[in-house]
């Protein structure tokens, strides 16, 4: 079986990263598409040891993001006519369209869904299956499959992930040493026009606060200012979660960053526009506590909680951990899911003929 894999983000990396692995165990064919400049999307694949062919640049511009779609549909197309997989593996819009194209069966995996707009509304309707954590509430039609999970647990499940202690060493932070992660966004991506996160001011009385109870090192998607820039963390991308497990707090305006140290069992403040819109991570804040999130409107509430959480960590810390341990215990492996359903589409092309 040949599986083409489009990733847009470096969390499809880590995401379908985890279903390729199981479909290269079983003896089967892959090829990713990359996105060029989109964060660590290349360097992560590479990190991987596989094949890629750079499908488009990432633009920053709503202008920018549409010319971009046209662009990698048309890369994603010929990739297709190329590689003649079984199966494409998508996050992403362009990778739907090529399979629609072409009449080959794709799996569209969204924790988004409709919440994203035009996103969704691109790719969503058209491929074979839409795959979506359970926490999903809509339902998108017969070709809708929910798996009972989170996307975080694709590449962080404690079958796949065991922590590095030895990040610390390579961080530079001393092991009696307390130290914070700080992320940003640039908000640059279709799902984030219109949306927004901390502001400069607001990133400098984080900073102030969290210092004062140990170091704050900053992972960010744009570039640094320069009083900011010897912060920047400097360990590899394939090792950030790493440094998510080692730190003591996890402060941003990432949607995903955030998620990804709630499912560690890192304690995670989020606070942007996006606060309380996506069904799944209202789930891991409201059922099992692994996250919290505040709207830029409710800054004095924000501020305070991070006030709160930094004079008790420890006990913040333990809550973390009780609730993470609840959650696993609830969880499936969604790679189980999406694996199976990847073979059960290169049976249904199998079954009308390959075109």
């Amino acid at each position: 079986m040949k599986v083409l894999i489009d990733a847009v983000h470096p969390a499809d990396v880590w995401t379908l990263g985890a279903v390729e692995d199981r479909l290269l165990a079983n003896g089967e064919e892959t090829l990713w598409l990359s996105r060029p400049g989109k964060d660590s999307v290349v360097e992560l694949i590479e990190a991987r040891g596989r094949p890629h062919l750079p499908a488009s640049t990432a633009g920053t511009s709503l202008f920018g993001l549409a010319r971009e779609l046209l662009a990698r549909d048309w890369r994603a197309w010929r990739a297709v006519r190329r590689f003649r997989p079984d199966v494409v593996l998508t996050r992403s819009p362009a990778g739907v369209h090529a399979a629609r194209l072409t009449r080959t069966p794709v799996m569209y995996d969204t924790d988004d869904g409709h919440v994203a707009g035009f996103l969704y509304y691109v790719a969503g309707p058209f491929a074979s299956i839409v795959a979506s954590p359970s926490a999903t509430e809509k339902n998108y039609g017969r070709h809708h499959r929910r798996y009972q999970g989170y996307k975080e647990l694709f590449y962080l499940h404690p079958s796949r992930f065991t922590p590095d202690p030895g990040i610390r060493a390579e961080l530079g932070i001393r092991p009696d040493e307390r130290f914070h992660v700080l992320r940003l966004t640039a908000f640059t991506a279709s799902h984030d026009v219109s949306e927004a996160g901390m502001s400069r001011a607001q990133i400098d009385r984080v900073i102030e606060m969290m210092s004062a109870t140990g170091t704050v090192l900053i992972s960010s998607e744009d570039d640094l200012p320069g009083d900011l820039a010897d912060r920047r963390i400097r360990s590899a991308p394939h090792r950030f979660h790493h440094v998510l497990a080692a730190a003591d707090l996890v402060v941003g305006d990432s949607q995903t960053v955030c998620s990804e140290a709630g499912v560690i069992g890192t304690p995670s403040l989020r606070f942007n526009t996006w606060a309380g819109r996506h069904p799944y991570q209202v789930e891991l804040e409201q059922r099992w506590g692994l996250t919290k999130a505040f709207l830029l409107s409710d800054e004095a509430a924000f501020f305070a909680e991070l006030d709160r959480v930094l004079h008790d960590l420890e006990s913040v810390t333990a809550e973390h951990a009780a609730g993470r341990e609840r959650m696993l215990e609830w969880c499936g492996d969604p790679v189980d899911d999406l694996t199976a359903w990847t073979y059960e589409l290169a049976a249904s092309r199998r079954g009308r003929g390959s075109d």
